[in-house]
């Protein structure tokens, strides 16, 4: 069993730094090794029957020890997270800080949890804030006191709406989760510049942006990408917008689009397009108000 020490930063990062018993580590050594002896081959010996020792001195330790780390490190991280109750909502950052031999090893893991939100009557400000949002146009070839009422569209109303939810609600991102999603987008714009023959260098100056304000540029826009995700996800908790089954498979029998359908069948996709869907519908009542 490993033994695990918990922290956590004010913005909702958790760390996890784990020690993981040195016997796990030798019976899942001894393991691989015998696997990996069998596969030996030496001269004037069958496979897999060359002395235990010769055998060894061909066997490669770094990919041994990958094929230990593969096994033991999932194991001791989910441990960990089912010990300390938590409920990550990012695959960890893994971090081997010791791997010697014949001692216990340490590794940290890196992850967030949702943040938690102060909400307060969300759809009280919602409505309030809706209500005057209204377009009015003078009535043509009537007075000039005379007014017409138009109704914004619901895209001006949902539009309207994620400004007001951005504005009344703050709370702490987890940077860990900020900086996965900004290099994440880094690096597809910098596959995008590549694909059309540019250099990074290039694609800046007919930007007319240095390096650190398109860092700056992507990082706020992440960041208010992210706040709405949870703002909306915690709305849709509260007013129990459930997707079913039947709902996603209808959309995907309408899509006529045979690779989604085949993505549905992974129950991961299928919750991830649950959550989008739920999202979405609670950004509409809420524009509905």
């Amino acid at each position: 069993m490993a033994k695990t020490i918990l922290a956590r930063q004010p913005d909702g990062t958790i760390q996890l730094t784990i020690t993981v018993d040195k016997g796990l580590i030798q019976k899942s050594l001894s393991k691989f090794l015998a696997e990996a002896i069998k596969e030996v081959e030496l001269p004037g010996f069958r496979k897999g029957k060359a002395p235990k020792k010769l055998a060894e001195e061909k066997i490669d330790k770094n990919k041994i020890y990958e094929l230990i780390i593969q096994e033991l490190i999932p194991e001791a991280y989910l441990e960990a997270v089912k010990e300390n109750q938590l409920k990550p909502i990012i695959s960890p950052k893994i971090e081997l800080l010791k791997t010697k031999e014949n001692e216990d090893w340490e590794i940290r893991a890196t992850t967030a949890e949702a943040p938690k939100i102060e909400l307060k009557d969300y759809r009280k400000i919602v409505s309030q804030a809706l209500a005057p949002a209204k377009l009015w146009t003078p009535e043509k070839g009537d007075k000039a006191d005379s007014e017409k009422k138009t109704e914004a569209t619901q895209e001006e109303k949902i539009q309207k709406t994620i400004e007001i939810l951005l504005k009344n609600f703050s709370f702490s991102l987890p940077q860990v989760i900020v900086e996965d999603e900004l290099n994440r987008s880094l690096t597809n714009l910098l596959n995008q510049v590549n694909s059309l023959g540019m250099t990074v260098e290039q694609y800046l100056q007919s930007s007319g942006k240095t390096s650190s304000q398109l860092r700056e540029e992507y990082q706020a826009k992440i960041e208010g990408e992210l706040r709405l995700l949870f703002i909306l996800s915690e709305i849709a908790n509260r007013e129990e917008i459930k997707i079913s089954d039947q709902e996603i498979e209808s959309l995907a029998k309408a899509s006529g689009d045979e690779k989604l359908s085949q993505q549905l069948s992974d129950p991961l996709q299928k919750e991830y397009l649950k959550g989008i869907l739920a999202r979405r519908k609670a950004l509409e009542t809420l524009a509905s108000l």
